[in-house]
C-alpha cells in the first residue's frame, strides 16, 4: 500500500514539475500523459477515465442548468426582494452554468488528445505481429473502436453545441434582470422562460444520448483486453 502511495505521490511531483518547466496546456497535458504511461497506466485505461469523467461532465450540466431554470423561474416571478439582489442571484447562477459548460468542451478535448494518442500506438502495435489471425483480430477491435468513439466524440460535440443558445438565453435574463423586472414585465418573461426550457429538453435529450455512447465506448475498451495478452494467457493455460 506504501509503495503505491508514494508512487503516485512521486507521479503527483514530477507532473507538477513538469507543468512548471513546460509552458502551454497541450505540452503539459501531454507530458502528464506521459508520466502516467511511466508509472505503468495504459492508454486503454486512460481512456476508459476521460470518457467516463466526460460522461460525469455530462450528468453535471443537466444538474447544474435544471437547478439554474428553476432558480430562475423563482426569481423572475417573485414580486419580493430586491431588484439588485435578484440580478446578483441570476448572475451567480448563470456563471455556474457557463462554468459546467466549458467543461464539456475540455472534457472533448482530453478525450480527443487520449484516443488520438491510443490509437496511433494500437495502429502501430499492429505491425508487431506474427501471426495474421492475431493482428486482423486486433484490427476489427481497432475499427470497432474506432466507430463507437467517433459517435461518443460526436454526440458529446452536438451536445456542447446545445449550450451556446441556452447560455445565450441565460445571459439576456440576467440583463433584462438588472433594470427591467416589475409586475408589469414578468408576464412578458414567460415566453422568454418557455423556450429556454425547451433549449434545454433538447439539449438533455442529446446528454442522454452522448451518455449512452459513452458507456457503449467504455464496455468495448474494457471488454477487449490485447490480444498479445491473451495469446500469452493461452501458451501458459494448456488444456
Amino acid at each position: 500500500m506504501k509503495n503505491i502511495v508514494s508512487r503516485f505521490a512521486l507521479l503527483f511531483i514530477l507532473t507538477s514539475a513538469v507543468s512548471v518547466f513546460l509552458p502551454g496546456c497541450q505540452t503539459v497535458q501531454n507530458a502528464y500523459d506521459s508520466t502516467r504511461e511511466a508509472f505503468g497506466v495504459q492508454k486503454r485505461d486512460m481512456m476508459i477515465s476521460e470518457v467516463k469523467d466526460a460522461r460525469d461532465a455530462l450528468e453535471e450540466v443537466k444538474v447544474q442548468f435544471q437547478s439554474a431554470m428553476d432558480k430562475f423561474k423563482t426569481v423572475l416571478n417573485s414580486k419580493e426582494g430586491m431588484l439588485e439582489d435578484k440580478y446578483k442571484t441570476l448572475k451567480s447562477e448563470n456563471e455556474k452554468n457557463e462554468k459546467k459548460a466549458r467543461d464539456i468542451q475540455k472534457s472533448i478535448d482530453s478525450a480527443t488528445r487520449i484516443a488520438e494518442s491510443m490509437f496511433a500506438e494500437w495502429e502501430a502495435e499492429l505491425d508487431q505481429y506474427h501471426s495474421e489471425n492475431l493482428r486482423s483480430g486486433s484490427e476489427l477491435r481497432m475499427q470497432e473502436a474506432k466507430g463507437q468513439y467517433n459517435k461518443f466524440i460526436n454526440a458529446m460535440t452536438l451536445a456542447n453545441e446545445k449550450t451556446g443558445p441556452i447560455l445565450a438565453s441565460f445571459s439576456d435574463l440576467v440583463l433584462f434582470s438588472r433594470h427591467n423586472i416589475n409586475s408589469e414585465t414578468v408576464e412578458s418573461l414567460a415566453s422568454e422562460l418557455d423556450e429556454a426550457t425547451e433549449k434545454i429538453s433538447s439539449l438533455f435529450q442529446e446528454i442522454d444520448v452522448a451518455a449512452g455512447e459513452a458507456d457503449a465506448f467504455v464496455s468495448l475498451l474494457a471488454g477487449s483486453e490485447p490480444s498479445g495478452q491473451q495469446e500469452n494467457t493461452d501458451s501458459n493455460n494448456p488444456e
